[in-house]
């Protein structure tokens, strides 16, 4: 569930519509590290790679509400840390289970606060 008031921070402090193109911008940058994910999954890069991905993941999720990506991005982060295999390639799938459908509500839900606003 996205972070209704970051969301509404964000709104505030920006306006909604650039808050709707940070949102996208948010969307694009995650896209990609998210792609880096499933890269590592592949075997074409290392785990310092990924934890760096990671932790871009995290930070990205948290400034812009998407909350349980962030938990899922800082898990795999702390996996990379602890270097067992098995457990990086478990948080990794995790991450490209969570965060693309965690994206795609917050900025649903930042979309329908814009609504709420304009009809209120």
């Amino acid at each position: 569930m996205p972070d209704l008031d970051t969301l509404r921070q964000l709104a505030r402090d920006v306006g909604e519509d650039t808050a709707l193109k940070l949102l996208q911008i948010f969307k694009t940058d995650a896209d990609k590290r998210i792609a880096a994910v499933r890269t590592y999954l592949q075997g074409e890069f290392d785990t310092a790679n990924l934890r760096i991905q990671a932790h871009s993941l995290k930070g990205l999720c948290q400034t812009y509400g998407a909350s349980e990506g962030g938990k899922a991005a800082a898990s795999l982060e702390d996996a990379c840390q602890g270097g067992d295999d098995a457990d990086i390639r478990a948080k990794a799938q995790t991450v490209l289970d969570i965060i693309p459908q965690d994206v795609a509500a917050t900025i649903q839900a930042a979309k329908s606060l814009e609504a709420d606003n304009t009809q209120g």
